[in-house]
């Protein structure tokens, strides 16, 4: 075989193993956006089980588990799972998130719909959505507006790890924001972003779907890993009683 028909089969495979990989990718990038509206439709109804405690959620699409390969297997479904593992009661949660959703839209949309349910434990995931056309001084009046009308004891996260450039560096100085005015209303801080910042640059191959943007199963067991940790600082630690006991 000749040197110019080696490289021309190299050439060849080459190409098909890179137009397989562009392949399995699109495949996977339409399976985030179907769970789009999967996730929508399995947390359109309270899922779990009533007369425990009531878990309500508020937040965007990490909230509602997009990018994990279940609904229930992004963060919220696992904080849940951890609760009814931890107290060995029954776990109702009510998850009012919205893909899509930012800080606003929690305000006029998901608050409003708290206010009618006496939960146990409400977390929030939010902000993500608008970092990416990052206003500082909206975003500390919609800060503020937020951990204002949250209530006492509500765990919140401060902002995702963005890994590089001014997104990055926004997202810094957004977790600060949001730390410092959620601790001066009474909340519980989840230091997200520096949880998902020791993870490191591998987690980009690792926790993320195929966009890129939506932690995968690894990263939202990450993501619930940090909440809870702010859950054992929040009021309803008192029901959640000992760790149970391994080995």
């Amino acid at each position: 075989m000749t040197r110019h028909r080696t490289a021309t089969l190299a050439l060849r495979g080459l190409g098909l193993l890179a137009a397989s990989a562009l392949t399995l990718w699109t495949a996977k990038l339409l399976r985030v956006k179907r769970g789009v509206g999967r996730a929508r439709r399995y947390w359109s109804n309270p899922q779990g089980e009533p007369g425990g405690l009531l878990y309500v959620a508020l937040g965007d699409s990490t909230a509602q588990g997009v990018g994990a390969s279940r609904p229930e297997r992004g963060y919220v479904g696992l904080v849940a799972q951890q609760m009814r593992e931890q107290t060995h009661a029954a776990v109702q949660v009510v998850n009012l998130s919205r893909s899509g959703a930012r800080i606003d839209d929690v305000l006029s949309d998901q608050l409003p719909r708290l206010a009618a349910l006496r939960p146990d434990l409400v977390t929030v995931g939010i902000g993500g959505n608008d970092l990416l056309t990052y206003d500082p001084a909206a975003y500390v009046r919609q800060v503020s507006a937020l951990t204002a009308a949250l209530p006492p004891g509500t765990v919140v996260a401060d902002a995702p790890y963005l890994m590089h450039g001014h997104w990055e560096r926004d997202a810094e100085r957004a977790a600060d924001l949001l730390t410092r005015s959620a601790e001066g209303h009474g909340l519980v801080v989840v230091p997200l972003h520096d949880a998902l910042r020791r993870e490191g640059w591998s987690a980009m191959a690792t926790q993320f779907a195929a966009d890129f943007f939506h932690p995968n199963d690894r990263g939202h067991r990450v993501w619930a890993e940090a909440f809870w940790s702010g859950i054992l600082q929040s009021p309803v630690a008192t029901r959640l009683g000992p760790a149970p006991a391994h080995g």
